[in-house]
Order: C-alpha cells, then structure tokens, then sequence
C-alpha cells in the first residue's frame, strides 16, 4: 500500500493560499494560518493545472473536530490560446537574450521584468503576422510566474501575476515581495505564453 503524502497549505487571514510545500515551514508559519492536505488535493497547483490564487481555504467544522477543504472562489474564466498547456521552467542560462527577462534582486526585495526592446520594435516595424502574434501576447489575459525553491516545481515559494498588456507598455515593472521570503536559491515556473523566457538571480551572495 502507497503511503499518503501530505503537503502543507498556508493561507493568510483572507484564507487566500500564499505558499504549499512539502514540510513545515517554520518562517511562513510565523504569519500565516496553515493546514496539511494529500498531495493529490494540491498537485494541480504544482503542475500548473490550476491556480491556487482561484481557491481558498475553509475551515469546516464537525463534532470530532475541524477539518480544512479547498473551495474554488465565483471567478470569471478566460479561455485563451497558449502555446503550451503545462508549465515550463524558465531558462537561467546567461547567453541567452530572450523575450522576457526577469531578475529576483534579493538584497532589495524587488522582483524585475521587461520585455526585450527587439520585440517591442517588432510590433511597430515588422510584418502583420508577426505583429498579431504580439497583438495576442498584449491582449492575453494575466500571466502567473510561480517561484519555487531551485528546479523544485512541487516547493511554491512565491507567486506573481503579470499584465501582458502593463509589462508591454511599460520600460519594466518592478514588485516587491515579502521579506520573510527567501528567492536567492529560486527557479521560476511559468505557461509558454512567450518563446524564450530567462532569469537571472541578482545579490551580494549571487556576484550579479
């Protein structure tokens, strides 16, 4: 008989789901509500097949006991085209010049992404195909870029959700993100919404 594997769930006070990893995580536990659920209930998060941002944590309670279960929240659903149904792990390889960059500065807390200026310039100069490909890439609905402990997609670290339409439009776009969180030995996840992605970890520990 297999054995249950159980991953744990935190949440914050909304009971919005903020990271799930596979042992306790005493950092995360100091601000957030948590709850162990079968891996089997949160794969679809770690695979990329849902988002955790679209379900929440609820506290049932019954006469021997609390329990937790994951509801999905009343979302308007966008159905768009993507290039791939599953995640990809964004390429870290430094020769690389691609599309969207994106750069974890763990000394500032700050996670930076842009849009290569070539693409950009593509969409003003060059054929009409290759400028519907980037009219379709603006208008596709947010892109979620999961941060994970390195080349582990099953330990969700951090989560950002990105407007193609506001990355396109502006120079970069710089988020802060907690700092109980620890990116400095991270990968990225993400859909294939875009043909080359890279990213690159900046800080004194990183020589970048």
């Amino acid at each position: 008989m297999a054995s249950l594997v159980l991953m744990y769930v935190y949440f914050d006070s909304n009971n919005d789901i903020k990271a799930i990893t596979p042992a306790p995580d005493a950092t995360l536990a100091a601000g957030f509500g948590s709850a162990t659920f079968p891996l089997s209930d949160v794969e679809m998060f770690m695979l990329g097949q849902k988002n955790p941002f679209d379900f929440t944590v609820k506290k049932i309670k019954r006469i021997g006991g609390e329990s937790y279960v994951l509801v999905k929240k009343e979302t308007h659903i966008n159905i768009t085209r993507t290039l791939d149904n599953y995640l990809m792990k964004v390429s870290e390889c430094i020769e690389d010049i691609p599309i969207l960059k994106i750069m974890t500065d763990v000394s500032t807390k700050h996670i930076t992404m842009y849009l290569d200026q070539t693409y950009k310039d593509i969409y003003k100069f060059g054929a009409d195909e290759e400028k519907e490909d980037i009219e379709s890439f603006i208008n596709y609905s947010d892109i979620t870029l999961y941060f994970t402990r390195k080349n582990d997609p099953y330990y969700l670290l951090h989560t950002v959700i990105v407007s193609p339409r506001e990355l396109f439009e502006a120079d970069k776009m710089s988020i802060p993100y907690p700092e109980y969180i620890d990116l400095s030995n991270s990968s990225v996840y993400t859909r294939k919404v875009l043909s080359s992605y890279g990213y690159r970890i900046r800080g004194v520990n990183n020589g970048l």
